[in-house]
Order: C-alpha cells, then structure tokens, then sequence
C-alpha cells in the first residue's frame, strides 16, 4: 500500500510481549503435532476445511504443489486454481494476528490463502531486526501451513523504491527460507512487494534474476511473484520483457480510492501475452473520509474488481488483517481479540471482505 511505513506502528514492549507468547504457543501446537502424528490441518469446528464446489479441499491438502500452465495456475492435477485470502500488516509490528487461532479463523471463513507481510527497510523491519522478523514471518508461515492454507512470504519493498538496495540482505533471507521450506508444496515466495519511484522493470529484473536461482536451489517448483513499476501497477510494460523463468507471476496491486480504472485493459493485455498475473494486495485504502457512503462508494469499487478477478480465476489478498487504525484494516482499531471475530469487532471494509470469503465463486 502506498505508503504504509508508518511511526505509530511503534514496536512497543507490551507488543513484543504478546508476540513473543504468541509465539511460544505455536511452536509447542507444531511440536504436539509433530508428536502425536495428528494431521495438521484440523478445523476447531471439527468439520472439514472449506470444499470447493468440485468437492476438492481448496487449500494446500486438495491442490498440492502449485504450478503455472500459461496464465493460469494450476493444482498437481492441472486443475485451475484461485487463491482468495488476506495479507498481514508488517509481521514485525504486528505478529500477533499470525497466531493459530487467527490462521484458523481464516480458513474456516473460506481463505485458503495468507500472505506474511515482512518489511525489508525501516523501523522494525528486517533491516534493523533481522532475527526477530525472521522468527516472527516463520512463526506465520508454520501457523498457516497448519491451518491447511497456502502461505505467501513477501519481501516488503516500499520505502526503499529500488529492491537492488538490499539486494544482499535478499539473497540471505530467500536462501535460508527456502531451505527451511525445501519441498513444502504451501510456501509462495513474493520477492518485491511494490518497487516504486523511478525504478524500472529492467531494474526489478536484474534483482529477480539474482533472487530466484537462490529460491530455485531449494525449491525447484515453488511459485514465485515479482512486482512491477509504479508500486505493482505497471504490468503491461514488464509482460513485453517477461522473466525467463517457470512457475512465475507478476503482481497488480489496487486500491479503490487511488485507482482511476484501466486495470482490466492492463490485466487483459497481461494475460493475451501469456503472462500470469497475481494480485497479492488490493484494498480500499486510507485517503478517503469515514463517512459511510464514501466507504460504500469504494467498496462498489471493489465489489466490481473482485467480480472481475473471479470471472478471470486470478487470485488475490487484501491488506491488511491488523486493528492498526487506517481504512484498510479488517479489524475495528478498538477490537483486541486476536482470532474468532464477530461481525462487530470488523471494520466495515473488513465485513466486506470476510463475506466474500465466506461465498464461493461460481
């Protein structure tokens, strides 16, 4: 989202506290399950996770490894796919929402899709923390695992425009991730969250081919999304050069209240080139007033991009499951429940989103 770095996203020591219990919880859920021989995927419900209207378990469990077969992506049977879920805030300011309980609530309301959002520059961010965010992203990725969803990790390129000024910090973040992940058919890795300013497609292709043989050495198969110019908006112009690469996607990014439309041409224009397209972050935003019919008039805006995005079977995250106090959260900023949330303790943005969830396509 532009922008999202923010200084009330303050790491405070209460934060670090809940983060750290959180946590602590779900390496002891992985290790019972580890012990027990219990699969991992079991809703607290006791029922199964959400079908697909073919009768296949649309997470991880009934697709299997994912790959790409043209534009689309496809299960370990060639079968089409869309993943629909949601994106954390910054792991590092916001951990707590990757606990198991949240994971799981969002695979009972119909996700099978969560996207660890950790930032690569700033407060708090993988530059100044390295270990922690490292142990806070994977503490998510296990959590969503064993909620049977995939599982998104992204390099959050925002403040820093150009994803070659860490360039080396990213070669060891992918290289020790995608070995702990080493055959782990869930994991997705999104290497540039939104490159920006003047940087340019040739500029992300010279940092995505030196990112994805590190990745490919561990996970040969895994899906892998590279964002675009013009903060993952400018598509068309990266599908005219594509990245020689299998089982890649290219990213497109949209918020209701900053786009001015075109975004099916450019999305249209994508795929006739045979090129994959991935929208990992999508939401109202913040400029806008609270006002009720402003928040209506940009969900109809969403309501009409999402329409169009399933019509297609692209899949898609919004921003951001946190209560931080911005237009884009799913939770009321005055809401501190960390997982089995009502209707009341969402935003109205966030209730939009979880029904859509809770609806098949088709």
């Amino acid at each position: 989202m532009r922008p999202k770095l923010d200084s009330g996203a303050t790491w405070t020591r209460e934060r670090r506290v809940v983060a750290f219990a959180c946590i602590v919880a779900a390496a002891l859920v992985v290790w019972l399950v580890a012990h027990s021989g219990l699969r991992a995927v079991a809703p607290a419900s006791g029922g199964n996770p959400t079908p697909t209207p073919t009768g296949i378990d649309d997470g991880v469990r009934g697709h299997g490894q994912l790959s790409v077969s043209g534009a689309r992506l496809v299960g370990q049977r060639g079968e089409p796919v869309q993943l629909r879920g949601v994106s954390s805030h910054g792991i590092h300011w916001y951990p707590e929402y990757g606990n198991a309980g949240a994971l799981r609530t969002l695979r009972e309301t119909g996700a099978n899709v969560f996207r660890v959002a950790m930032y690569s520059d700033g407060s708090g961010s993988y530059e100044s923390h390295p270990e922690e965010s490292y142990v806070e992203a994977t503490s998510a990725v296990d959590n969503a695992l064993a909620a049977g969803m995939y599982v998104i990790v992204d390099w959050h390129v925002l403040s820093e425009h150009n994803p070659n000024v860490h360039l080396e910090p990213a070669l060891a973040f992918f290289g020790r991730i995608s070995a702990q992940y080493a055959g782990q058919p869930g994991v997705i890795y999104e290497i540039c969250n939104e490159p920006n300013g003047p940087t340019t497609w040739q500029d992300i292709k010279t940092y995505a081919n030196r990112v994805i043989p590190v990745i490919r050495a561990n996970s040969p198969d895994a899906i892998i999304l590279v964002g675009t110019p013009g903060y993952s908006t400018k598509i068309t112009e990266a599908a005219r050069d594509p990245l020689d690469f299998k089982n890649v996607l290219l990213t497109f990014h949209y918020y209701a209240d900053l786009s001015g439309g075109g975004y099916q041409d450019a999305i249209d224009n994508t795929l006739g080139k045979n090129v994959g397209v991935f929208v990992s972050e999508w939401g109202i935003g913040n400029d806008h007033s609270p006002a009720t019919d402003e928040v209506q008039r940009l969900l109809e805006k969403s309501r009409a991009f999402l329409d169009y995005l399933d019509g297609k079977g692209i899949s898609w995250v919004s921003w951001s499951l946190s209560n931080k106090d911005e237009g884009s959260s799913l939770i009321r900023h005055d809401s501190r429940a960390l997982s089995d949330w009502s209707d009341s303790e969402l935003t109205t943005y966030g209730q939009f989103v979880f029904a859509r969830l809770r609806t098949p396509v088709g």
